[in-house]
């Protein structure tokens, strides 16, 4: 299964997030799936990067050509675009699921681009925030309102996964990837 991770490229995070990082990566890499991200050898997408390319998982990086002097060297592939959308597009392209560590304004863009092409396109894919000390409630009650007041698919919002630490999100992929056989 390929996972698409959106995650921070900031330093100077609590440490919980770069276990959390650590332990999707680890898990990714030893049950033998291939991790989708940004590609940069910055912050939790470092981590996560270097804990899948550690447990013998594959490892897809999106590279922005703008920031190519930061491409990770675990990278197994590097695909370098010029544009965030184009970057965004390829990682929707190559993904069977997605999931959201903890990461700022360009995790929320990669997560409501992922969220309304699977809406628009019909195409669900599972989408899961790891919603570690609650980062993530205030956008699923702001998306619940919307679909209160009929904004937005209720059943798309209601199909958004939160599990509140690495043990549930990889208990959640693992289901995932045993339905998918």
């Amino acid at each position: 299964m390929n996972i698409a991770v959106y995650c921070s490229a900031r330093t100077g995070i609590d440490p919980v997030h770069i276990e959390d990082a650590r332990a999707l990566g680890h898990w990714i890499g030893s049950n033998g799936h291939t991790l989708v991200y940004g590609g940069l050898s910055l912050g939790l997408m470092d981590t996560v990067a270097r804990a899948t390319s550690e447990a013998g998982g594959k490892v897809i990086g999106v590279v922005p050509q703008s920031r190519v002097e930061f491409q990770n060297e675990v990278n197994t592939v590097n695909i370098a675009v010029t544009t965030l959308h184009e970057r965004k597009a390829i990682m929707e392209e190559n993904a069977d699921a997605f999931v959201a560590l903890a990461g700022g304004y360009g995790t929320l863009d990669e997560v409501m681009s992922a969220l309304a092409s699977m809406t628009f396109f019909r195409e669900p894919k599972p989408l899961m925030l790891l919603n570690r000390d609650g980062l993530y409630t205030p956008l699923i009650d702001m998306l619940r309102n919307m679909a209160d007041l009929r904004l937005v698919n209720p059943a798309v919002t209601e199909g958004i996964l939160l599990p509140t630490n690495p043990d549930e999100l990889t208990g959640a992929l693992a289901a995932i990837a045993a339905n998918a056989k």
